[in-house]
């Protein structure tokens, strides 16, 4: 037997999903982020990732200002510090990464922070955005892509990112 899924909530089907923070802005003090699970690589010549957000987040006011953005990456140990930067609008808190608890560093090729304690930074100039209803789609051409030493890509041991199911619910990859 089936049970229906109401079309508010389809896209939980696609859940758990690994969740990021988008940094966008002009320079580290003028700068915002958010919490995201609805990104995915798209091309690999060239690179370019897409991550779906609405165009009502000032995150994304700030994307298409700067024409920029970071997606950073960080562990399951600091998913506490990921919900509060997905729940928190940067037009109230001017500095979010601060207030979070967490340090923001220069970024090699871009204009806004990333997060030091990230475990894998990408860095992106903005391609193009393609409207999709509530969300666009911002399209990013990856310019510079790090990993800091000791994690392991495919290792899910050694590189343990959160998975967000919904709200402030998430999860952790384990090995089968």
């Amino acid at each position: 037997m089936w049970r229906n899924v109401g079309l508010d909530k389809w896209y939980r089907l696609l859940h758990p999903r690994p969740v990021v923070v988008v940094v966008s802005g002009k320079d580290m003090d003028d700068y915002s982020c958010m919490a995201a699970s609805w990104i995915m690589p798209v091309s690999r010549r060239p690179p370019v990732v897409a991550v779906a957000i609405a165009r009502s987040r000032y995150t994304y006011e700030k994307i298409v200002e700067s024409r920029e953005f970071n997606v950073c990456i960080l562990g399951v140990d600091l998913v506490d510090k990921v919900d509060y930067l997905g729940t928190v609008s940067g037009r109230d808190v001017k500095d979010k990464i601060k207030a979070s608890g967490l340090n923001k560093i220069k970024a090699r090729r871009t204009s806004p922070p990333v997060i030091a304690e990230s475990i894998a930074v990408i860095e992106c100039k903005l391609r193009n955005t393609i409207e999709s209803g509530d969300h666009d789609i911002v399209l990013g051409e990856v310019v510079e892509a790090y990993i800091k030493e000791g994690y392991i890509i495919g290792d899910v041991e050694k590189y343990p990112i959160p998975l967000h199911v919904y709200g402030d619910v998430y999860a952790k990859v384990c090995k089968l």
